[in-house]
């Protein structure tokens, strides 16, 4: 073989990676360092959410660099969680940000070497302060571990960038422990569904806990019919409400059952006199309903779990009709 035909082997045979296969490994490892870490971390990571289930104080979360934007996101799940949590950034907690920590509060420190210098500069005041520290660090030998009151192994064999350098499956593995360590803390509280709605007032994560009282149609708006009611009455009251839905009452005002446009239609697939049938024949008599202290998250999980239920009645706990309650209307809210 030629010298030249070798030159061109070589670059071959040196290729770099495809993206694929990058993206694949990068994934590979981080979740690796997840797994690995999880019977070291474990005991240490629950210790310090016992600590701050136990504590009304705000959390506060210390960091620089990657592992400051890891601070930040977790102590935003702290608070998502019910947890009132603020994110301080070191080096500026040592020009004024320090004041915000208030005495005996619990500080989570963020720190892959475990001897970064901003962190370093301030444990003296932290410990004057008497806050409780919780090291978040990937040397257990470091400075900042020597100083925490818990330490949370954040260890990792190698980063995930293929060169060791850029903060990869060391600062995925800090955001892990530290969601671990916000919903273990969570979970001890006791804080419920409801919580966590609170906390998110915007958006449809807030929505969710929006009462549908304030929704539902009802008065002039719903659409009602008597059971004997004819088709053409039917129609009538359908289109004018245009709900695509019929409520079917008894004089008192209890429901006695739903029509949709859909049962009128398999009514006349049927091959049934539709014109001479009362709304009680073509009725369903069994509708799904809801009280009227639902909130619309409690009645998407019925549309959910209903396979796409379009109309809801509201009634009280004797029957009664109070309201209907249309999905598009829930979606507009």
């Amino acid at each position: 073989m030629t010298s030249a035909a070798i030159r061109a082997i070589k670059p071959a045979l040196a290729r770099e990676p495809r993206s694929e296969e990058v993206v694949a490994n990068v994934l590979r490892a981080e979740s690796e360092a997840i797994a690995e870490a999880q019977l070291s971390v474990a005991p240490a990571a629950a210790r310090a959410a016992e600590l701050i289930a136990a504590h009304d104080q705000p959390v506060f979360c210390v960091g620089v660099g990657k592992s400051g934007l890891v601070a930040a996101k977790v102590a935003a799940t702290l608070s998502s969680l019910a947890i009132p949590a603020f994110f301080v950034h070191a080096g500026e907690a040592a020009h004024g940000d320090l004041g915000a920590v208030g005495s005996g509060s619990i500080v989570l420190l963020f720190s892959n070497s475990g001897s970064t210098e901003e962190i370093l500069r301030i444990l003296p005041s932290l410990a004057e302060r008497g806050c409780r520290l919780v090291g978040i660090v990937g040397r257990l030998d470091s400075p900042i571990a020597a100083r925490a009151e818990i330490v949370v192994p954040a260890t990792v064999r190698a980063e995930a960038d293929g060169l060791g350098l850029a903060p990869t499956a060391s600062t995925t593995l800090q955001m892990a422990i530290g969601d671990a360590i916000a919903v273990a803390a969570s979970r001890i509280r006791g804080a419920s569904r409801e919580d966590f709605l609170r906390q998110h007032p915007a958006g449809l994560l807030g929505r969710q806990l929006v009462p549908i009282s304030g929704i539902m149609r009802m008065g002039a708006d719903l659409p009602v019919v008597l059971a004997s009611a004819s088709i053409a009455e039917l129609l009538a009251v359908m289109s004018a409400k245009r709900m695509g839905a019929v409520c079917v009452t008894d004089h008192g005002g209890n429901l006695l059952g739903l029509i949709v446009d859909g049962d009128i239609r398999r009514h006349i697939q049927a091959r049934r006199d539709l014109y001479s049938a009362a709304a009680g024949e073509i009725m369903r008599a069994d509708p799904v309903t809801v009280r009227p202290g639902a909130t619309l998250g409690d009645v998407l999980g019925i549309v959910r779990e209903t396979g796409g239920l379009l109309v809801m009645p509201v009634t009280d706990e004797d029957g009664r009709l109070l309201g209907l309650v249309h999905v598009n209307d829930l979606l507009t809210i």
